[in-house]
């Protein structure tokens, strides 16, 4: 069962991403455990894999769940108070700051992987400059420095960048390395990418930037995985905003349509991908546990007919 199905980044219709107690959480994580096509989860790291704890998060979902770990909410988390910090910032301190949280996740992935073998099978990485110095040298030049430390330490699983907006689009939202440097960057290292489809839609605040980024990536050698989190131009989920909107079908603002994701999938064919999902947002904090997994459930049966 372990390589078919999608990898769900579910934590942001988690009831606990609204900060619900442990009864809905249970409950919800019981009805996504109820879901077929999943092969495992995205998940956030902060100090844990879960607001409740890593025994909560082993205890109340699959065994043969694996886990894709990603950096992006603890990352954004500290750039919240601090807008240096990150992997790609010129600000010394901060980057070396950075790099220590990855080294907690080194740690973290370490243990999990030792209790349990295969169960992390990823980590997403995110290329965050220092906000405010619009240097793409100096973001590239931190990154690099970044990345060398980085990719020295003996992992228990696969490294990827997940590519953001870039600081060069025309109103950046996450405003992340472009992509070129991204890929200059890891060439040479066992580091590929994974593409976002709303994060390069932003980017561009076009849909057709994620199929050339998918292209781009290819060239290079590098695609690794796609990621479908969607975005809107009005609406709840805003304008042009990184809020995980839900597939058209789900949400009539919504972009991303299946065949925008068909469209990503048949670029991305020449590649073997180490995974592909989705990431997707309960916008409403009072919606209900069943709204929440009717959110996924509609994901997964558009990531299957686009997968067709």
């Amino acid at each position: 069962m372990t390589n078919t199905g999608f990898i769900i980044g579910a934590y942001p219709c988690a009831p606990s991403f609204h900060q619900k107690g442990e009864h809905d959480e249970q409950a919800f994580w019981r009805e996504l455990a109820d879901t077929p096509y999943i092969r495992g989860l995205e998940q956030p790291c902060l100090e844990n894999l879960h607001p409740f704890g890593d025994e909560w998060l082993f205890r109340h979902t699959p065994g043969e769940w694996q886990i894709v770990v990603t950096a992006v909410m603890e990352t954004m988390r500290r750039r919240g108070t601090n807008g240096a910090f990150g992997l790609a910032s010129a600000d010394e301190a901060q980057r070396k700051a950075s790099v220590e949280y990855y080294r907690h996740l080194h740690h973290k992935i370490e243990a999990v992987n030792t209790r349990f073998p295969g169960k992390v099978i990823a980590l997403e990485m995110q290329a965050a400059p220092q906000a405010g110095n619009a240097s793409v040298e100096q973001a590239t030049e931190a990154f690099s420095r970044s990345i060398r430390e980085i990719a020295q330490w003996d992992w228990a699983c696969d490294l990827l960048l997940e590519h953001c907006d870039s600081m060069t689009g025309p109103a950046p939202r996450k405003g992340f390395l472009p992509l070129q440097q991204v890929l200059d960057v890891v060439k040479g290292t066992d580091i590929s990418v994974c593409i976002n489809w709303a994060r390069s839609a932003i980017e561009g605040r076009n849909t057709a930037l994620p199929v050339e980024h998918v292209q781009a990536a290819l060239r290079a050698g590098k695609l690794g995985a796609l990621m479908f989190s969607g975005t809107a131009t009005c609406g709840e989920y805003g304008e042009w905003q990184d809020l995980h909107a839900p597939f058209s079908s789900c949400c009539a603002e919504s972009l991303m349509t299946i065949e925008h994701a068909k469209a990503l999938f048949t670029a991305a064919s020449a590649a073997t991908l180490k995974f592909s999902g989705i990431k997707l947002l309960e916008i409403n904090a009072n919606a209900n546990v069943n709204h929440r997994i009717a959110i996924l459930r509609d994901g997964i049966s558009a990531m299957n007919k686009a997968t067709q």
